[in-house]
C-alpha cells in the first residue's frame, strides 16, 4: 500500500528525518530506506539500532506521530493507481491488499482517498507471524482470495515486498518508489514499470 498506492514514504521519510534533526540526530534517506515494507515490530527494531537506542528511538518517534498527526495521516493517492483500480472492477479482477501497516492503517489511509471498497480483502503484518521478505503474508493474501498463487499478480514498491511475493510464488510487477531494485528483484519479477499507469497501458 505505502509507496505503491499512496504517495507516503517520501512525507513518512522527510517526517523522519525533521524528527531526528528536532532532537539532534542526524537521520538519512539510506537509513529509512531499509525500514520500506517491513512490519512494525521490524521495523522498531531497525531503527532503535540506527538510532543509538530506545530512547532515542522513542524520541523521534514522539516527532513523527505529531507530524503525521497534523496531516491526520492522511496521503496522497500515486499516479496511475484510480484509473488501474478502475480497470480491474470493470473487467472482474479481485484485487486485495496485503500490506505491512496495521490494519487500522490499511483501512483508514485507503477509505480516506476513496479507494478501500475497490479491494475485496484486506491482509495486515498484524496477521502473520514473520513479515516481508517472508512470503507469509501473501500466502496468506492468496489464501483469503481461494486462489492458488498461479492465478494471482502482486505489485509491490519495496525490495522488501518484492522479495516476499517472489518468495510465495508469485509474479510480481515492481513499481519502484524511493530504491531502485537488486539485481535478485530485477531477475526474478515479471516486470518493472516507472508507475502503475504504465502498467495500465
Amino acid at each position: 500500500m505505502d509507496g505503491l498506492l499512496i504517495d507516503s514514504e517520501h512525507i513518512i521519510m522527510q517526517a523522519c528525518i525533521k524528527a531526528a534533526q528536532q532532537v539532534g540526530i542526524t537521520y538519512t534517506q539510506a537509513e529509512y530506506v531499509e525500514l520500506i515494507g517491513r512490519a512494525g515490530p521490524d521495523a522498531a527494531r531497525i531503527m532503535i539500532e540506527q538510532l543509538g537506542g530506545v530512547s532515542n528511538f522513542n524520541l523521534v518517534m514522539q516527532g513523527l506521530d505529531a507530524q503525521l498527526a497534523e496531516r491526520n495521516n492522511v496521503f496522497p493517492l500515486k499516479h496511475g493507481a484510480l484509473p488501474l483500480l478502475k480497470h480491474y472492477q470493470a473487467n472482474g479482477i479481485i484485487c486485495s491488499v496485503a500490506s505491512s501497516s496495521p490494519t487500522h492503517h490499511i483501512t483508514h489511509r485507503l477509505s480516506h482517498v476513496g479507494v478501500f471498497d475497490y479491494f475485496s480483502h484486506i491482509t495486515s503484518g498484524q496477521e502473520v507471524t514473520n513479515g516481508k521478505p517472508n512470503p507469509d503474508i501473501y500466502l496468506l493474501a492468496v489464501k483469503k482470495l481461494g486462489l492458488n498463487v498461479e492465478e494471482c499478480i502482486a505489485f509491490e514498491d519495496s525490495e522488501t515486498g518484492a522479495r516476499a511475493a517472489i518468495a510465495a510464488g508469485l509474479k510480481v510487477v515492481v513499481v519502484p518508489d524511493l530504491k531502485q531494485p537488486s539485481d535478485y528483484v530485477r531477475d526474478n519479477c515479471h516486470q518493472i514499470v516507472a508507475s502503475l499507469h504504465d502498467w495500465l497501458i
